[in-house]
């Protein structure tokens, strides 16, 4: 018998992705909803980091570390009230933020010195993450087409001591000709559906959702990818993500870039060690991808983690 909590959501989209997903990733996909967990990071001087743990045990939390983020903690299925109103988060000291948005910066590689572009960067979570992985070398720019969530970007990199970091305001889609052959890693998280990121208590999450619309975001996702393509440096890297399980915002838009092969790509493996990890689809429906989009990874619901989906390509040449 299904969840009264899933019988608030549309029935098209509670269908629908009963068609994506095994009858155990639904299974874990319910329960998220019905109990999700949260998150938090260190900000503060990475050779400290071991106070933030010792923080939240101090004020009633039962910390659990992530093995490929250590400045990241696991904080169960606790009311997000009780996170905010502590004094280092108020502080942000310690962020707030979704595991999943973690990974795609963790698995980007990135390494001090390397020139990154932040593709679709607001609010600003993910370009924060980038920037410390950075270490003080190495270009960071950011770019965000809407100049509200520029500024609210801004803001949140004020709150984070972050000043060093180039913004750039306009559709990433041009970025391919304007920056041609400028990064050694890009991170293109694009905008989506968003079905990842629902939350059964806040009925915008999930009130706009139309099936007809998911390939339009497709189409400009794929623009989007094509364009990060071409800022990279030969042998540079692009994460292509998203918050959301459809498969044409996913493996068909990387498949369909791959075919096209404006410029020279391979599918790379993600080299993290998730639990709620899943290969790429070989197919939807009646089309079939290309073999190498097993490599990519599908995070399912559950494991502390949101659905998500993430391709790591390289440039060949």
């Amino acid at each position: 018998m299904m969840n009264p909590g899933l019988s608030i959501l549309p029935d098209a989209f509670v269908e629908r992705t009963r068609q994506i997903l095994n009858p155990t990733d639904f299974a874990l996909w319910e329960e998220s909803l019905i109990h999700p967990v949260l998150t938090v990071r260190w900000t503060g001087k990475p050779e400290r980091a071991g106070l933030g743990a010792e923080y939240l045990k101090e004020q009633g939390f039962t910390p659990e570390s992530v093995e490929w983020c250590p400045e990241a903690w696991l904080l169960g299925s606790v009311s997000r009230r009780s996170v905010t109103s502590l004094k280092w988060v108020a502080e942000q000291t310690l962020f707030l933020q979704s595991l999943s948005s973690m990974a795609a910066v963790m698995a980007m590689g990135v390494e001090p010195g390397h020139d990154t572009l932040d593709l679709c960067a607001a609010p600003g979570a993910k370009t924060s993450l980038i920037h410390r992985r950075q270490a003080g070398r190495g270009i960071l720019v950011a770019n965000e087409l809407s100049r509200s969530r520029v500024m609210r970007m801004l803001a949140l990199l004020k709150r984070l001591h972050i000043s060093d970091i180039d913004i750039l305001t306009g559709p990433g889609e041009m970025l391919g000709k304007s920056h041609e052959k400028c990064f050694d890693r890009v991170l293109a998280d694009v905008p989506c559906s968003g079905e990842g990121r629902v939350h059964l208590s806040d009925a915008a999450s999930w009130s706009r959702w139309r099936e007809s619309s998911i390939n339009g975001l497709a189409r400009r996702q794929t623009a989007l990818l094509e364009s990060a393509c071409r800022t990279l440096r030969p042998g540079g890297e692009v994460i292509y993500a998203t918050c959301t399980m459809a498969p044409e915002e996913n493996e068909l838009v990387v498949d369909r870039v791959l075919r096209r092969a404006r410029t020279p790509m391979e599918v790379c493996e993600i080299d993290l060690p998730l639990e709620a990890g899943r290969p790429g689809l070989a197919s939807w429906k009646s089309y079939e991808f290309l073999p190498e989009l097993q490599r990519t990874v599908r995070v399912v619901a559950g494991f502390g983690m949101t659905p998500f989906y993430m391709a790591r390509l390289r440039r060949t040449e």
